[in-house]
């Protein structure tokens, strides 16, 4: 998959991606509020299945398989975050993820990514609408969300079990139609 917008290239994962995934990951909100990328990578190399497994899926339209991109900026192909979708099981629905580069934050890269995706998403799929779900703590993500026209449709309070990933009680949970 590729997806050309103004600025960016989102484009499939490949290994050359590995070191740079590795340093974002650890970075400090991307282990707050994504710890599993984290807690699942102790070098880069953990990484090779995973890319591998993007890499024999790179064919694929299918909305529903949990996917990750890689953001690059124009021109540059260095890996400064990931966008990406699937079904999320604790809420029955195709969800939306993302993550960039604290260097890169503050440009817009995030909404530019989240958007293009979307579009993309809705061509290739006949799903009404894709789904967010923010910790209610992470105020920058809110913002892309929000920038990227997601409406928040409700703040979610699970009962018996805490969100995957979160640090609050509570999560936002946004929509965005076609």
């Amino acid at each position: 998959m590729r997806i050309e917008t103004e600025r960016l290239v989102i484009r499939d994962l490949e290994r050359k991606d590995q070191e740079q995934l590795f340093k974002i990951v650890w970075q400090k909100n991307v282990v707050r509020f994504m710890r599993d990328w984290s807690e699942n990578s102790p070098n880069p190399e953990s990484f090779d299945g995973y890319v591998d497994w993007h890499q024999s899926q790179k064919d694929s339209t299918d909305v529903y398989e949990c996917k990750r991109y890689a953001i690059t900026v124009k021109g540059e192909d260095k890996c400064i975050g990931t966008v990406g979708m699937g079904f999320e099981d604790t809420v029955n629905e195709v969800e939306m993820a993302y993550f960039l580069d604290e260097e890169y934050q503050g440009n817009g890269y995030a909404t530019e990514a989240l958007l293009a995706l979307f579009e993309w998403c809705m061509k290739v799929s006949d799903l009404k609408y894709l789904i967010l779900t923010i910790d209610e703590a992470n105020e920058a993500s809110c913002r892309v969300a929000e920038r990227a026209g997601f409406e928040l449709f409700e703040k979610r309070y699970p009962i018996s079990h805490k969100q995957p990933n979160m640090e609050s009680d509570c999560y936002y949970y946004y929509r965005k139609y076609r």
